[in-house]
């Protein structure tokens, strides 16, 4: 009990920090956004690069992926359902039940109680979720609220991801027996060295980052509320429905990937949904999204706490 007070104490002090950042205006929102920047440019690449250099590649982790790419399909495919429902129909449906925060929370939260160690069990489940992010989501988006089609825009900007290019070139070096150089070059293991160092840096700046962005317009508290609630059962019914149907004959008796597709499941959408809503749509879908990440966020945080202390 004592070791696990000590690995979430940290997650809600940073957090805690950040929001006291942003209540008593120590920071503009400006250079918060620059940090958020550098975290994923500079400090989170590291932590995948690592991740997916040393981790022992099993043949059932390629059908992970490609489970989680269609378990997503399938989530946005059941919100277009459930948007036919009068109670619940909103836009924005479809893209709320679907897609996670998963670079930007669902590392450090997991990494933070299991260890960068275990990262693995999480990251594999990640390629398949940043595919879905990059080739359906935000194109889904542009068609929706722009009624703009998929373009070559959009495989450049996979490409050219940090954390993409970092998955690749750790895929590649595992597959290939190269990543032994690290440990033997000294060169490399300076370099090594210097990667962890960023690595180390992403996870408390941020949590910080998270704690920062608590903000909530109440204008639209009833319509994000009911979203949020929304988004909560349907990904954790459909979620563990397909893990129990699918994931559960390949990946057996493994409590720590067990975690981390609980982890998963309760992350918030991704924290750029405000963002494009707001460039495709309108100011109210834009606000009424950041609310919605904002409660999820603070409920993914406490179902998360929750859990781990009793695990």
């Amino acid at each position: 009990m004592e070791e696990i007070i000590s690995k979430v104490i940290p997650i809600i002090l940073l957090i805690a920090l950040g929001y006291l950042m942003q209540y008593r205006n120590m920071v503009k929102s400006e250079s918060i956004e620059e940090i958020k920047k550098g975290v994923i440019n500079i400090a989170l690449p590291p932590v995948l690069f690592l991740t997916f250099r040393d981790m022992t590649l099993k043949k059932e982790y390629f059908l992970v992926v490609l489970y989680t790419f269609i378990l997503l399909i399938a989530l946005y495919i059941i919100g277009i359902l459930l948007n036919k429902i009068k109670y619940i129909s909103h836009p924005l449906v479809p893209f709320v039940v679907t897609a996670f925060t998963f670079g930007l929370l669902g590392i450090p939260l997991y990494g933070s109680v299991f260890g960068i160690e275990n990262l693995e069990k999480i990251s594999i489940l990640g390629i398949g979720h940043e595919f879905f992010i990059w080739f359906i989501f935000y194109t889904l988006m542009k068609i929706k609220f722009k009624g703009e089609s998929f373009s070559l825009e959009v495989v450049k900007g996979f490409i050219k991801s940090p954390l993409i290019l970092a998955i690749i070139f750790g895929l590649i070096l595992n597959v290939t027996g190269y990543n032994i150089l690290f440990k033997e070059n000294s060169l490399l293991k300076g370099l090594d060295i210097t990667l962890e160092y960023l690595s180390s840096m992403a996870t408390p700046l941020i949590l910080i980052i998270i704690g920062f962005g608590l903000k909530i317009n109440k204008k639209y508290m009833k319509q994000s509320i009911k979203l949020t609630i929304i988004r909560i059962v349907t990904i954790l019914v459909v979620g563990y429905a397909f893990k129990f149907i699918l994931i559960d004959k390949i990946i057996v008796d493994d409590k720590l990937f067990d975690y981390a597709f609980f982890t998963l499941l309760i992350l918030p959408p991704p924290y750029s949904l405000p963002i494009f809503v707001g460039e495709y749509a309108n100011d109210e879908y834009r606000d009424i999204a950041n609310n919605v990440v904002v409660l999820n966020t603070i409920t993914c945080i406490v179902m998360y706490v929750s859990f781990v202390f009793l695990i």
